[in-house]
């Protein structure tokens, strides 16, 4: 999987605003579909933990993860089929959450153990080809909209902590081996 610059992200998600709805929904209904794990990490519980600090930025991250969804999609097709997809998105997330927690002198730890978490973190972002110029632009946009009310900058960390997680999930998706036919 290459890495996109900040050109092709704009474009891509530009593409998918301006997309009629039926096309935007079948590609979420075809997500929910074959990777109902995933679909999850949109519509279940990280949307309803930004909620529970603000609405708005629940409602933001929804439409962004849709953006992140529609330029993986467009930009490397179809994610592979994953045997037991539920089980390997909740094993992802498990790694991802131990290794964010790592980041934090805020969560006490042994050292080592802190320090091998953060190796992970850097090994497996690189290895999942983290669209960094994906996340720059969530980034900007959740910036953008927080500040135009001062009620949604509580929720802008962990608005970005999730959609974070959501791109390296479909990096590490997309980078998958899709099973071979036995």
């Amino acid at each position: 999987m290459r890495t996109l610059d900040e050109a092709e992200v704009l474009d891509i998600v530009s593409q998918g605003r301006n997309a009629a709805e039926h096309v935007v929904v079948a590609m979420l209904d075809g997500l929910e579909t074959e990777h109902p794990g995933v679909y999850r990490v949109i519509y279940g519980e990280p949307s309803d933990a930004i909620a529970s600090i603000n609405k708005d930025m629940a409602n933001l991250y929804l439409d962004l993860s849709c953006d992140v969804v529609w330029v993986f999609d467009r930009a490397f097709g179809k994610p592979p089929k994953i045997e037991n997809e539920e089980d390997w998105v909740f094993r992802r997330l498990a790694l991802i959450d131990a290794e964010l927690k790592s980041l934090t002198k805020e969560i006490s730890m042994d050292e080592r153990f802190r320090d091998r978490l953060q190796e992970r973190f850097v090994t497996r972002s690189m290895e999942a080809n983290v669209q960094l110029a994906l996340l720059k632009h969530l980034e900007n946009e959740v910036l953008k909209y927080a500040s135009w009310k001062k009620e949604r900058t509580r929720a802008v960390q962990i608005t970005n902590n999730l959609l974070f997680v959501l791109v390296r999930l479909l990096g590490e998706l997309y980078s998958a081996q899709a099973p071979k036919a036995g």
